[in-house]
């Protein structure tokens, strides 16, 4: 028995046929196209990412001045997936910026009333009704 064994070790194995060969070929070749594939898809992925963050960053500095201090990270964050919207709530979020305005401009003036006194109007401030009642007062009192 102990001879047997040893036989059925020291045979060497059968050599595998052409087509064999040929099919682990092939199928390593369809491997590395598909990586290749992947890769492409890849490198299209991230550039329509950083193409989306071009378009939409205007709109982000519209609304949150802000954003321009912190556009890298948002740019990262955009890369990894976030929507423009997602990104800047993050990044100003975690730097306490979020819902700051733009400083409204002072309007020349003061605290006077805009509006008008209990008087009368003058006949350039009146619509074309308001002139003739006016005028309708003036005929009929004379």
């Amino acid at each position: 028995m102990a001879e047997e064994k040893e036989i059925i070790q020291t045979t060497p194995p059968e050599k595998s046929s052409r087509s064999e060969e040929r099919i682990v070929e092939l199928s390593d070749k369809v491997k590395t196209e598909a990586e290749a594939r992947a890769t492409a898809e890849a490198a299209k992925a991230e550039a329509d990412k950083r193409a989306e963050f071009a378009e939409g960053f205007v709109e982000v500095l519209s609304t949150n001045p802000a954003a321009k201090d912190h556009k890298e990270e948002i740019k990262e964050k955009v890369l990894k997936g976030y929507s423009m919207e997602d990104a800047t709530f993050a990044g100003l979020g975690k730097a306490g910026k979020l819902g700051a305005q733009a400083p409204k401009p002072q309007v020349a003036g003061g605290s006077a009333a805009t509006q008008p006194t209990s008087g009368q109007k003058e006949v350039k401030d009146m619509t074309l009704a308001e002139k003739r009642e006016a005028l309708a007062k003036e005929i009929v009192w004379q």
